[in-house]
């Protein structure tokens, strides 16, 4: 018996050193099924070469970090699985092209006039023309290109073309000029463009005319009414937009920027400064009105893409008369490049033409532009007002009743609509119910290092001021300005998405990962609570203001992170911390946020975010958190019981212990009960992620 005894415990100490041994040699595998990973070169990169001359008072975080996570994106597409292409699709678009430039070609030959189509802004267009628009583009989405998809979505999968070939380079101006001119081919009529310029200057640009039946329709959640109410894409996931909770419209101060340069190779990508990017300005209102139009591999599949297009492509043919007016020929200026697939005489997929031809004045001449509209008439135009010598959109009416759910609801037909203004009582959008269609979906987001403050949600104007609280934080961190604005709308909208993982929607082949958000408030925040002394109300002295942060020396105070130039929180303080994962060897992207207490020195919060299901094999993805100010979050993961730096690369593998959820619910009791009884606090060994978002001196990222 003491023998075998003996040798039991001789096999339980070799198993214990084993186990010793893995842990010395791989501590990482300590932290559970949540591993954390070094940086991709390629994403490190992008960071470094974007903050090579740039200190952290300078720009934003987030706009570093969005652009690097799209840069990344677009450089590894082929590396993750993609819904393939059918041939049919790539016959139709060639077809398109063979008819336009036959055409062009004949013309020339005869020297007859081309007959150019005329692109006007949307809100200039008649109800006719309007009408006949968005007919014929419905028309499209129901003839059969082929036995599973529509001319519509044949020619929207053109643009997964190319992902890497038409984006991030100087083809990027040329290939989408041309495939604008092919969509005009397919509908017969000419493109109207989104002057984003004039519900950028709104108080509210969410509640523009744009998003309403009579234009484009819902932009909250699936899109219910309008020209494309219930439209699916070839995904098979309802067309989505969640306008407003990130990025940014195109203002006149950014096309007055690049119309200071005088060379294309200043205003293409790659490009050291993103405010002379025409590319980087256009990626601004993809990410605004969110949805499929976020994402490179599905934009075109939400009609807005050509309509931002036309405006984009508007853009370009104003640099292109300056460029004459200083005696420079547009179509002998294709910028020298080394980035691949853009190169002049490379040819421009999947089209009989090289990438230089883009640049051609025969393209060019293929269309003309209906000057955007001025004060004081603004052409006309019902749907615009001239404010303070610049137009902008009308507020839209939001429609209530059984038209508002009937297509164009019912306007276009004459039937009646009950409406309210979207400022006034009853209910607001953001309101309205939304359909659960899950997470977007996603492969490479568009992104853009600017953003639009109002982004976070913004304000109801002319409201009392002692109702509200307010904080305006301007790039140095400082509280600025006296317009007491505070968030009444985006702090109340959920995020909508869409389960598309490697093409397929299927809420079971997502996981869930609980992540902890730390947050510690800009300096300088105010709320309006004030104190009341010796029975006085002392309106200078506001209750939540840190009027010293112990060990924080004066000259650093001075040195805080940029933060968007405008940021506003809501009266109560609730702000938003959103948490995103982008598959690195799988197609998928989630989002999702945390509410923080802004009030509050410091202050913790919970978030849940999806990622791959590990039970159908490991897989590695990037997460990234941001404040709504621009401040980007440091991630710290879980290893051998103690929380570190990482890099926010992961792998998630189904070894033990399991750190995520099959569900949210399951990842929700994973960490606050054990059987049937809440916790007191959370299980910390089951959070394998924590973001501190804090005032930092250096850029936030850890490589690792």
């Amino acid at each position: 018996m003491d023998i075998m005894m003996t040798r039991s415990s001789v096999v339980l100490v070799q198993g214990l050193l084993l186990v010793v041994c893995l842990i010395v040699n791989n501590p990482v595998h300590v932290s559970g099924l949540v591993e954390p990973l070094p940086m991709p070169n390629i994403l490190k990169d992008c960071y470094r070469y974007r903050t090579q001359i740039l200190n952290v008072t300078d720009m934003p975080a987030h706009e570093i970090s969005a652009f690097c996570v799209s840069n990344f994106l677009y450089k590894t597409y082929n590396l993750r699985p993609q819904r393939p292409i059918a041939n049919e699709t790539i016959q139709y678009a060639q077809e398109l092209f063979r008819q336009v430039f036959g055409d062009a070609q004949k013309h020339h030959r005869n020297k007859r006039q081309f007959n150019r189509r005329v692109r006007r802004e949307v809100r200039m267009m008649t109800r006719q023309m309007w009408n006949t628009f968005v007919t014929r583009i419905n028309l499209l989405k129901n003839q059969m290109v082929g036995p599973n998809i529509s001319r519509y979505d044949a020619f929207a999968d053109i643009h997964r073309l190319v992902i890497t070939s038409a984006h991030g380079g100087p083809n990027f101006l040329g290939w989408h000029a041309v495939y604008l001119i092919l969509f005009e081919r397919a509908i017969n009529f000419p493109v109207p463009y989104w002057d984003s310029r004039l519900d950028f200057y709104m108080d509210q640009p969410t509640e523009s005319i744009l998003w309403t039946p009579e234009f484009f329709g819902e932009g909250f959640g699936a899109v219910t009414n309008g020209p494309f109410a219930n439209w699916y894409t070839p995904d098979n996931v309802p067309l989505t937009r969640n306008i407003g909770n990130a990025g940014t419209l195109i203002s006149d101060a950014n096309v007055q920027a690049v119309l200071t340069r005088r060379r294309h190779s200043e205003i293409v990508e790659p490009n050291p400064n993103p405010q002379y990017s025409l590319e980087i300005h256009h990626n601004g209102p993809h990410v605004w009105v969110d949805g499929q139009l976020s994402a490179a591999a599905t934009a075109a599949q939400d009609p807005v893409f050509f309509m931002h297009h036309s405006f984009v492509n508007y853009f370009w043919v104003l640099f292109r008369r300056r460029q004459r007016s200083l005696g420079i020929d547009p179509a002998n200026d294709y910028p020298p490049t080394n980035v691949p697939l853009h190169q002049p005489f490379d040819r421009m997929i999947p089209f009989s033409l090289r990438n230089i031809n883009g640049y051609s004045n025969q393209v060019e001449a293929l269309s003309t532009y209906q000057p955007s509209p001025t004060c004081p008439t603004c052409g006309g135009s019902s749907y615009l007002e001239c404010v303070d010598s610049r137009c902008r959109s009308r507020v839209g009416l939001i429609p209530r009743g059984p038209a508002a759910m009937a297509g164009m609801g019912g306007m276009a037909a004459g039937a009646p609509a009950a409406f309210i203004s979207p400022s006034a009582g009853g209910q607001s959008r953001a309101q309205q119910t939304i359909a659960q269609t899950g997470p977007l979906p996603i492969g490479n987001r568009f992104s853009t290092p600017f953003r639009d403050p109002r982004t976070r949600g913004d304000t109801i104007p002319n409201a009392p001021i002692r109702n509200r609280g307010k904080r305006s934080i301007s790039a140095n961190g400082t509280s600025s300005g006296t317009n007491s604005r505070f968030d009444t709308t985006q702090i109340n909208k959920p995020y909508q998405n869409t389960f598309l993982l490697n093409g397929v929607s299927d809420v079971k082949r997502w996981s869930f990962i609980p992540v902890r958000i730390i947050f510690e408030r800009t300096p300088k925040s105010k709320f309006q609570s004030f104190i009341i002394k010796d029975g006085h109300l002392v309106e200078t002295n506001d209750m939540f203001e840190a009027q010293k942060y112990k060990g924080l020396k004066v000259e650093i105070k001075k040195k805080m992170p940029a933060t968007y130039s405008k940021c506003h929180v809501s009266g109560s303080g609730a702000s938003k911390v959103y948490v995103q994962t982008d598959g690195i060897d799988y197609s998928g992207r989630y989002k999702d946020y945390a509410v923080v207490d802004e009030r509050l020195p410091i202050s913790s919060s919970m978030t849940y975010v999806g990622v791959k299901n590990p039970t159908e094999g490991a897989a590695q993805f990037y997460m990234t958190a941001y404040d709504s100010c621009g401040r980007v979050c440091r991630p710290q993961c879980l290893r051998n019981g103690t929380y570190r730096p990482c890099s926010g690369t992961f792998r998630i593998t189904s070894s033990y212990p399991r750190m995520y959820g099959l569900s949210y619910e399951d990842a929700v009791k994973g960490i606050w009960k054990k059987g049937s009884n809440l916790l007191p606090e959370s299980n910390s060994d089951e959070v394998p992620i924590t973001f501190f978002c804090d005032a930092y001196m250096t850029w936030p990222w850890y490589f690792d």
